[in-house]
């Protein structure tokens, strides 16, 4: 089975290296968005999934990468590339800054209190007018092909720099779901008492969970911002895009590998669709769409769409 499995993950990547070769523009920056949101999802999967804590408010670390890297070009002349580190560096700062109280606290009132500093950060980036454009947001000055400073002539790169993006993320969290710390996590999602009583140290372990996600989210945030050449307070750190990573997350299957992945080119591919034949006569279309299908998912499919390509699998290997 795992020769099998192996195969057909090699095929699929060969057929996404192949696919900016006969496709359209329009089809390439769907294809883009999915990758976004599948490392967006694979990043709070480290902590949601694998940790078991319901952060609520990923999208902090999003703006912040996103922020960090479009003023640090526009105003200060940083290259973007060298703007992605440094909002990652902030983003780990600011895991322990809201790690530190949240983790105190269990169920929805840690998500709750997460998802507060989301909004904190969404009304300061409205009120520093001076600083992030307030609600004109920044715009990133556009300098055509310019690799150098993370700018492309096409939207190629970006697919290749996104299919990148979410191979790493994977193979970063793979190394986590079967490292001792992935171990300790599943040990602390399962049943905390139980795993402190073991020794395990539950506030450490979380704490690191959530600076990995946080560093890894605040990447997908520089990369949207030099895709899109634009951000502001509502979509960097507004309520929609943290909603948006969990509803990838819990459509996909919770806690599994390939979850986000799966849950990324459904959910996005779906919105696609229902924005392109609806989108125009009823607005937000595609978000009830998407609770829609996620009561569906909740209900038929406890562990997200990734049980039943693991059931079909298993039937597969029956017969």
């Amino acid at each position: 089975m795992k020769h099998r499995n192996a195969i057909f993950l090699a095929v699929l990547l060969v057929l996404f290296l192949m696919l900016p070769w006969f496709t359209s523009n329009y089809i390439l920056g769907v294809v883009i968005r999915i990758f976004m949101f599948a490392a967006l999802a694979l990043a709070w999967n480290i902590i949601g999934g694998f940790g078991g804590q319901l952060a609520f408010g990923n999208a902090s670390f999003f703006g912040i990468g996103a922020y960090a890297a479009a003023i640090g070009f526009s105003t200060y002349s940083i290259s973007p590339w060298i703007g992605m580190l440094i909002g990652g560096v902030l983003a780990v700062i600011l895991s322990l800054i809201i790690g530190y109280p949240s983790f105190r606290l269990r169920g929805i009132y840690f998500s709750l209190c997460t998802f507060a500093f989301s909004l904190i950060l969404e009304v300061l980036a409205r009120h520093y007018i001076s600083f992030t454009g307030g609600d004109m947001g920044i715009s990133v000055p556009l300098l055509g092909n310019a690799p150098a400073q993370f700018q492309f002539e096409s939207g190629v790169p970006f697919y290749y720099i996104g299919l990148l993006m979410v191979i790493l993320y994977v193979a970063v969290c793979r190394w986590i779901q079967v490292s001792k710390f992935g171990y300790y996590l599943s040990a602390l999602r399962n049943d905390q008492e139980a795993a402190e009583a073991l020794g395990i140290p539950s506030p450490r372990i979380k704490m690191y969970a959530f600076m990995i996600n946080a560093f890894l989210t605040a990447l997908v945030g520089t990369f949207y911002v030099q895709y899109t050449l634009f951000i502001d307070p509502q979509t960097a750190f507004g309520m929609n895009m943290s909603v948006q990573i969990l509803l990838v997350a819990i459509a996909g299957g919770v806690g599994h590998l390939w979850g986000p992945v799966v849950g990324a080119f459904t959910l996005v591919t779906l919105g696609e669709i229902t924005n392109y034949y609806l989108g125009a006569s009823i607005p937000g279309i595609d978000l009830i769409v998407y609770a829609i299908f996620l009561i569906i998912i909740v209900k038929a499919l406890p562990n997200g769409m990734v049980g039943l390509f693991q059931q079909a699998n298993r039937l597969f290997s029956r017969g």
